[in-house]
Parts: C-alpha cells; sequence; structure tokens
C-alpha cells in the first residue's frame, strides 16, 4: 500500500503556480523598439514613451458617409482603420 504524502517538509504542489513578491519579472528589452521608431527631426526617441498598443476607438458615422470612405480606402488600396489613422495624423500634426 501507498505512503501518504506528507507536504511538512516540502512547499505544497499548489505553491509551484504561484508567484511570490520575490521573484522578478523578465527585462523588456527596448532597444528593439528603438531600432524600429523614428524620431522627428530635432526630437530624441526616449524608449518610456515609444507607443506600443494602441487604443480601441469606437466611432459612430452614417452609413452615407462610412460609404464614402470605404470608396476612398478601396481606391487608395487601405483599409477604412488606415484610411482614417492617415486623415488624424495629418490633420494633427504639428508644424
Amino acid at each position: 500500500m501507498a505512503q501518504k504524502k506528507s507536504f511538512t517538509k516540502n512547499l505544497n504542489p499548489a505553491m509551484q503556480f504561484i508567484s511570490t513578491a520575490e521573484e522578478t519579472k523578465p527585462e523588456v528589452k527596448t532597444e528593439t523598439f528603438i531600432e524600429r521608431a523614428e524620431a522627428p527631426k530635432g526630437y530624441k526617441l526616449n524608449p518610456v514613451y515609444i507607443e506600443t498598443k494602441s487604443k480601441r476607438l469606437q466611432l459612430l458615422v452614417q452609413p452615407s458617409l462610412y460609404e464614402k470612405v470605404k470608396a476612398i480606402a478601396d481606391r487608395e488600396n487601405k483599409s477604412v482603420n488606415e484610411l482614417i489613422h492617415s486623415i488624424l495624423e495629418e490633420a494633427t500634426r504639428e508644424e
């Protein structure tokens, strides 16, 4: 007959899957982001402020306006999202 397991000497097996405060997080290499990004003329890149994620925006438009935007996007071989993003970037560009 098998003996009962004793957990007095060892940690509970479930604790292997629970992280502790002493564990360190893996380091993120910022060099990979810096190599891909380009700073505007006269600016330096700061790895803390490089955008790596996108924000989701819900935009309500009339169906007729959407069809016009979709037609323009198709003409330029872009998605509607890419077209709207480029329009917003151009409109908010500081000169």
